[in-house]
């Protein structure tokens, strides 16, 4: 009998993780040992599992990929595909690149961190950029993201796309204002057989053309909802909060509901960059008490509402109002050695290239000071896999919870620090700017004022059947006196 591996899946490796199952429709790694790839690489076509030589924990494990629809039966001779044989990259794994292509924009932002109006960080030249896209393929990124400033006013927007996908990285959102989103970009994505989600900002019913610095934006923004509603393609929105627009988010959020739109994720503006520079934050900032109310508050309204999109409020709350009776609190993390865990689970699946072309964790560290920023790799100079080598990103992607923990006094007798973690960096930066190691205190503030029982309390009186994934261990941790 012969078997041969089904066209959707492809095997490779990486540094340290030398054994893969790549499924090409999603993009997804799956890691397995050295016996499942040795038995994977033997579905050729060519191989009789019938012989003796092959063992029955080989057949088994055969028999058991045949009814997951990894491989099937075929006639002797079939022939494995080119792109679907083992290859070795010799970097480390990086599931996906969020890049942003370009730090021009077609807005006037009143907070953006990147100036993106003034062309702060300008953008990279077509030979550079087209430099990273195959320096992704040759890496083994399977995902891509593309955002900006506003990544559709980039003039070889379809360069960049296409050649992702000749090297079929899979682009899996476009962040967008939506003014450029029209029947003839969704037409070219079409053409393209790629339905990415558009990820549009919206900042509040009534209140988004303030903040975005353009008359009409919100108009706009909601015309290319719709528009992506009736053509199929899947929507995503950001929403930054401030104190004007906070009274606006259950309406927002049954707006886009509305609108057909799948997520919303919900952060208060930070008081960087142009924010900063306007002087907007003693006016119109919140503290974190402020934001906190704001969330608790709707808690309420969402299972009032029930509104069919999957709500994510900061580090405090997310849920997905068609499947209310299951919830997460996003500040809990649960491992089996937490101290262990990489100090940014997303960091180290997801590179951030920044306008300029710096490899960061993630956007938010486009916020810090030059001199910050500076300390890590320009990817066109150094190559992206040098940068997944032996670089500050690389050793910077690979520090511990235990780095953190050991570096803020506060945290080493902390009750709560195996399950914060430290929280996160970008939130970090944001209380103790240019410190990538600092306290949290978003995410502290959570943990020590009481904010995670008060949660667990509401929804177990809201909607008592609900669950949520690590609610014994916190109730735990919060019942012992250390």
């Amino acid at each position: 009998m012969y078997y041969l591996l089904n066209e959707r899946y492809r095997l490779c490796g990486w540094e340290k993780l030398p054994y893969a199952i790549i499924d090409r429709k999603y993009g997804r790694a799956q890691f397995v040992n050295k016996f499942i790839l040795d038995t994977l690489e033997m579905c050729n076509g060519k191989i009789d599992f019938s012989i003796p030589i092959i063992t029955d924990d080989q057949r088994k494990l055969v028999e058991q990929l045949v009814k997951e629809g990894v491989v099937s039966e075929c006639e002797k001779g079939s022939e494995l595909k080119e792109k679907q044989k083992y290859i070795f990259y010799n970097n480390r794994y990086m599931n996906t690149v969020h890049w942003s292509i370009t730090g021009k924009c077609n807005c006037k932002c009143k907070h953006c961190y990147m100036s993106a109006p003034d062309a702060k960080y300008g953008e990279l030249t077509h030979e550079q950029i087209m430099k990273i896209v195959n320096d992704m393929g040759n890496c083994g990124v399977l995902r891509c993201t593309l955002t900006g400033g506003e990544a559709l006013v980039r003039s070889d927007f379809w360069d960049i796309v296409d050649g992702l996908l000749e090297r079929e990285i899979l682009i899996t959102q476009i962040y967008s204002n939506g003014f450029l989103v029209n029947e003839k970009f969704l037409d070219e994505l079409e053409k393209r057989g790629i339905h990415p989600e558009i990820n549009m900002s919206f900042d509040g019913t009534g209140h988004h053309d303030w903040l975005r610095g353009i008359p009409g934006a919100e108009q706009a923004v909601r015309k290319a909802f719709l528009l992506c509603q009736k053509r199929g393609f899947p929507t995503g929105a950001e929403m930054c909060l401030w104190k004007d627009n906070a009274g606006s988010l259950r309406e927002s959020i049954n707006d886009l509901t509305q609108m057909g739109c799948r997520s919303i994720k919900v952060n208060p503006i930070s008081d960087t960059g142009a924010w900063k520079d306007g002087n907007y934050g003693n006016a119109l900032s919140m503290t974190e008490d402020e934001v906190f109310n704001v969330y608790y508050e709707y808690i309420d309204s969402f299972y009032q509402d029930l509104p069919n999109i999957l709500v994510h409020l900061g580090g405090f709350f997310y849920a997905d109002g068609g499947e209310p009776d299951f919830y997460e609190l996003p500040a809990v993390h649960i491992y089996e050695n937490p101290m262990r865990a990489s100090m940014c689970v997303h960091a180290r699946n997801t590179m951030y290239i920044s306008a300029e072309g710096r490899a960061e964790t993630c956007m938010g560290m486009a916020s810090m000071s030059d001199e910050f920023q500076n300390q890590y790799p320009l990817v066109q100079e150094m190559g992206l896999r040098d940068c997944l080598v032996d670089s500050s990103y690389m050793k910077l992607i690979d520090t511990r919870v235990e780095e953190i923990i050991a570096r803020n006094e506060k945290c080493i007798d902390c009750k709560y620090k195996s399950l914060c973690l430290g929280g996160c960096r970008a939130s970090a930066m944001m209380f103790h700017r240019d410190d990538v190691l600092a306290v949290d205190e978003m995410t502290c503030k959570i943990y020590r004022d009481g904010w995670l029982t008060k949660i667990i309390d509401k929804i177990s009186k809201l909607r008592p059947e609900a669950v949520c994934y690590g609610v014994e261990e916190y109730l735990k941790v919060e019942r012992s006196d250390i």
